[in-house]
């Protein structure tokens, strides 16, 4: 067989494509170590072929690879991003209408870019390299290749972080969708536990917690935002304003799966054995409720809805769409949530925790507000369109937290023997042009902050104002103090007075012995920085 191994530049081409593609396309979601990644595996691959120089072997492998870059080609193109894990579960929850509409709207001249692709490949397969052990030098390249992708590999395995830093994006994403799948397939038949538990007191509690979506608190003109957009909670003067508390994840699968169970960023344990809150407001003398306008259809949202169902009293008002991705384009606005939320309140039960999931500022962002609150046009250039409809719904959230908390100032005044607590926060942040030119919540090497800053908001009634501040008088000292959501499961339990091994003091936000040194560590691996 000839001597011929500089055929392997048509692999090495085939193999980098994708990568400078994605590069081009947005390199604020690129990670240069995809690029080294790819290279490793293809050395890896390829040992077989060198070794036994059988050609079926190597074009097995370039086959690999070109299916790998193929799927990851199409996700750049389409959504300027790598291949992920939440992206396998919209497309396993998309009927074939919904896939026509989506492509519709998405159809690019950057699709053909396929065409350099697929003929690249072909000439991989037409140029297979040959490679000879004889000659010193090819015997030095290849150890030292295999050496080095050895020496990688096993450091990333002891660490324990082989998935995150040593598995490229499509096998990645692959293997989380799997793992994943399986926790909230388990977490739809699990049982609630039983866990120890006491109220420390005899007050009548209400909890309210408001779950956004995809707000951005540098949108915010309550946080300093250069736009009016949050006007009515402004001229409130009975909330607390947190400026210093993110979210440890980029998605609201993981988020809410994280602040609703003992897991967190430096705890990860299988969701559907780990302790969740439903589990402790089961084995205390507490109503639990989950009032949603997302969707409960759908892989997407399974892990959640899964969960949710462990509530007392569970109502979806967001169930005219056909899938979970259905529903992010279609408009179901957040006030259809303000009846629930008056039956909850309506309820007898002396303790009560409330859950309101809203739609918040999903995309699409123009789905997300009537007519009425559009107050940036909604025209211009896509990134003036963005911008300005984002800001609209960031107003329009405004109005439903807002609203949220005047129901509850009416409740307190005929209900004053019972100490009241609200939280307004959101599962993570946007990027909405804040870095880089994109808009949306994916990343690739690393989080943008602009993913995790998030609004965090208190209130509370006179009488519960007075209890939290007699139990700790620097509560009111604390809006700058940092804190990451992830955590909430300890602060929800003690702000319900709820003594059990499962609360830690020093992960509660409303304790006097929080923890305000604790590593905010994000799920990209990275400390939060700002």
């Amino acid at each position: 067989m000839k001597h011929n191994p500089l055929g392997i530049l048509w692999l090495i081409a085939l193999v980098l494509f994708t990568p400078a593609a994605g590069l081009t396309l947005n390199s604020n979601a690129f990670a240069a170590r995809s690029i080294l990644l790819l290279l490793m595996w293809t050395a890896v691959l390829l040992m077989p072929y060198v070794l036994t120089s059988r050609r079926w072997i190597y074009v097995t492998a370039a086959s690999l690879l070109f299916v790998d870059g193929f799927v990851n080609l199409f996700h750049w193109v389409v959504l300027k991003c790598p291949l992920n894990a939440s992206s396998i579960f919209v497309f396993l929850n998309t009927n074939w209408s919904e896939a026509s509409e989506f492509m519709a709207i998405k159809m690019t001249p950057l699709l053909l870019l396929y065409i350099p692709y697929i003929a690249i490949f072909i000439l991989t397969l037409r140029h297979i390299p040959t490679f000879s052990f004889r000659r010193k030098g090819e015997i030095a390249v290849w150890s030292a290749l295999w050496l080095i992708v050895a020496v990688y590999f096993v450091d990333n395995i002891v660490h324990q972080r082989f998935l995150r830093l040593a598995v490229p994006d499509v096998e990645r994403a692959v293997v989380s969708f799997v793992e994943e799948s399986k926790e909230y397939k388990n977490l739809k038949t699990r049982e609630l536990y039983n866990i120890d538990t006491r109220l420390t007191t005899d007050d009548s509690t209400l909890v309210v917690v408001i779950i956004g979506e995809s707000c951005n608190r540098n949108h915010m003109s309550l946080y300093g935002y250069k736009r009016h957009t949050t006007p009515r909670l402004e001229k409130r003067n009975d909330i607390m304003i947190f400026d210093n508390v993110i979210s440890a994840n980029s998605n609201t699968l993981r988020s809410v799966m994280n602040f609703m169970s003992e897991n967190n960023t430096d705890r990860s344990l299988p969701l559907d054995s780990c302790i969740h809150i439903f589990d402790i407001l089961h084995s205390s003398p507490y109503k639990s409720y989950w009032l949603s306008n997302q969707s409960p259809i759908g892989l997407w949202d399974n892990g959640v809805t899964n969960l949710a169902q462990n509530a007392d009293v569970k109502t979806f008002v967001n169930i005219t769409a056909n899938s979970s991705k259905e529903s992010t384009m279609t408009i179901s606005l957040d006030q259809r949530l303000f009846d629930p939320l008056r039956s909850a309140l309506e309820d007898t039960a002396k303790n009560k925790v409330v859950f309101l999931h809203l739609m918040g500022c999903h995309t699409q962002y123009n789905k997300r507000y009537p007519s009425n609150f559009a107050t940036f046009e909604d025209r211009g250039d896509k990134r003036t369109r963005t911008i300005n409809t984002y800001d609209n719904a960031v107003l329009y959230n405004d109005f439903i937290v807002d609203s949220i908390l005047t129901m509850l100032d009416t409740y307190a005044a005929a209900h004053r023997a019972v100490r009241i607590t609200a939280i307004y926060m959101s599962d993570h942040g946007e990027n909405v042009y804040d870095e880089g030119d994109y808009s949306g919540h994916d990343y690739s090497d690393r989080i943008p902050n602009a993913n995790v800053e998030i609004p965090f908001i208190m209130w509370f009634s006179h009488s519960q104002k007075e209890y939290l501040q007699s139990r700790n008088p620097r509560l009111a000292q604390q809006s700058h103090t940092p804190y990451m959501i992830d955590d909430l499961f300890h602060t929800i339990i003690d702000i319900a007075d709820i003594a059990t091994p499962c609360l830690e003091e020093k992960r509660s936000f409303i304790n006097s012995d929080y923890d305000n040194a604790r590593q905010r560590r994000l799920e990209d691996g990275n400390l939060y920085n700002k």
